[in-house]
């Protein structure tokens, strides 16, 4: 059984002096870069498309740069560039600047997430669909994403609804694609899977440093 500490582990508390100097020198690379960003969002993202378009996928590798994330993917990327539905199983907030580092997408998240702190202005500067979840606004969620999907844009959808461990996959929320029924839309299954950690496999006792779930506090994670 996994102790509450051990769920709080971090690579971070064993790193040496180096490792350490690397990392905040990257860390204010990564803040220059970041504030460029958004400068050319407000400046520019409204004249040009493409630049709203792009930037998150840019911040995103820089993320996973700053984190020493190392992506791998195993498939056919060209086929996922002619998809339109994406879906995944849900382990971690790093799932999304994995996902959103390969090509423009519009992530599905609670409307919740609108209002919190970095997160939502993160969230809402990416493009984020915000749907409320609940019964009785599922049309208008559906109509929303059929809107998104319709004018070429690619969505990404959890299905799942909620982050897990990672040993099982929870069941789907059936809303998630009442938007594509009795449509033509390429629907692009994806599974991750965090597979080491600074060469160490990752087995299902050490996978809480990577996933989040349950009753987790997001701050000492």
């Amino acid at each position: 059984m996994i102790s509450e500490e051990n769920f709080y582990y971090t690579p971070f508390n064993n790193l040496s002096y180096i490792d350490n100097l690397i990392f905040y020198s990257k860390l204010v690379l990564f803040t220059v870069a970041f504030a460029l960003f958004i400068t050319l969002s407000v400046l520019f993202g409204k004249i040009i498309p493409s630049i709203e378009k792009w930037l998150p996928v840019l911040f995103h590798k820089m993320l996973l740069w700053l984190l020493s994330v190392e992506v791998e993917i195993v498939g056919e990327t060209d086929q996922s560039k002619k998809s339109n539905l994406f879906i995944s199983n849900y382990l971690s907030y790093l799932d999304i600047p994995i996902l959103g580092s390969k090509f423009p997408m519009r992530f599905i998240a609670k409307s919740e997430v609108k209002s919190w702190p970095i997160f939502g202005f993160l969230a809402k500067k990416g493009r984020t669909i915000f749907i409320r979840r609940n019964k009785t606004d599922s049309f208008n969620q559906k109509n929303k994403i059929l809107d998104v999907l319709s004018s070429g844009e690619k969505v990404f959808i959890f299905p799942e609804g909620t982050t897990s461990d990672g040993n099982r996959v929870l069941e789907f929320k059936s809303t998630s694609f009442s938007s594509v029924e009795n449509q033509k839309f390429k629907i692009q299954p994806i599974v991750i899977l965090y597979s080491d950690l600074n060469g160490i496999p990752i087995n299902r006792w050490l996978r809480p440093m990577i996933a989040w779930y349950g009753n987790m506090d997001l701050k000492p994670h």
